[in-house]
């Protein structure tokens, strides 16, 4: 009994090599589309960092001007005092002020803490994230700042 040996043909090898080959970019550009997802996310929260900087910094600087008074930052920064001690400033998601009582995605914070010689205050930015179910709130920047009462 002899054995005869079935041969590969060509188109055969050639589906073969092509399919490997459709696998292999299929791959390739499921790993780039993660990585272009997840750089746009970066992006984004590189710019809110950004931004969270510039209007803290803002407020800081109007709270300094004025010696610590929170009225007068109030009035300068357009936030609200709530209670005695802290000022709030709202921003929708594009950094867009808000007025009172709307909902926001970021907040700022401005807490007045009186110290020996000095007006203190604890800034921080919040970023609310909401989802149906519930609200998360995140705090990405925080500082420590004074204003120098001047002795007339």
């Amino acid at each position: 009994m002899s054995m005869e040996r079935i041969k590969p043909t060509r188109s055969g090898l050639f589906a073969i090599e092509l399919l490997i080959a459709v696998g292999v970019f299929s791959l390739c550009a499921a790993i780039c589309v993660g990585l272009f997802v997840r750089s746009e996310v970066m992006s984004q929260d590189s710019a809110d960092l950004n931004r969270a900087v510039a209007e803290a910094r803002s407020a800081a600087e109007c709270f300094k001007a004025v010696g610590g008074d929170l009225e007068k930052t109030a009035e300068l920064t357009g936030g609200q005092i709530i209670g005695d001690t802290t000022l709030f400033i709202s921003y929708d998601q594009s950094w867009h002020k808000l007025d009172a009582g709307a909902e926001s995605a970021f907040d700022i914070a401005l807490t007045l803490r009186p110290e020996d010689g000095y007006t203190g205050a604890s800034l921080s930015v919040q970023r609310y994230d909401r989802t149906e179910k519930e609200t998360t709130g995140t705090t990405f920047l925080f500082w420590e700042i004074a204003a120098l009462e001047v002795a007339s």
